[in-house]
């Protein structure tokens, strides 16, 4: 079985920038997030963090509006931080990233907290998609069970 995180299609108006706040430890996928959002003006990275501990206390200070977290490197440790950020800071939308689709983490993704799932492949065509979509107030999860 597969899940999939859908988001609203709805384009609601969104603050002039979406503040967005970056979970991973790995230098690669900072620099690749951060050429993808250039060249987006409502898109504004105001924190990098390497740790649990650090995206939490980054994400108390910069008060972000979205919160991207890397499963790739530590995956039993990135989902401990989407839960832990998901509990402390419900109103956040948390989207996580892994190298490859497997049903077990997406839905474990999910069930920690993260409003979207993407896979790394996917990561260049969705992201700013996804990122526009994706509010506070307007974030909708749905959970697509179908075969794999």
């Amino acid at each position: 079985m597969a899940i999939y995180a859908k988001l609203s299609l709805e384009k609601q108006a969104m603050p002039q920038h979406q503040r967005i706040l970056v979970s991973d430890g790995s230098k690669y996928f900072d620099t690749s997030i951060w050429c993808m959002l250039i060249p987006e003006p409502e898109f504004e990275i105001v924190g990098l963090a390497s740790s649990t501990n650090e995206t939490m206390h980054l994400a108390g200070v910069l008060t972000p509006d979205i919160i991207l977290v890397d499963l790739s490197h530590s995956y039993t440790c990135g989902l401990q931080t989407v839960a832990v950020l998901h509990s402390t800071y419900p109103h956040i939308p948390i989207v996580t990233f892994m190298p490859i689709s497997f049903a077990e983490y997406t839905r474990a993704s999910l069930d920690a907290g993260a409003s979207a799932c993407l896979t790394k492949s996917d990561m260049a065509d969705m992201l700013v998609q996804t990122l526009h979509h994706l509010t506070p107030a307007q974030t909708t999860v749905l959970q697509d069970l179908r075969k794999a």
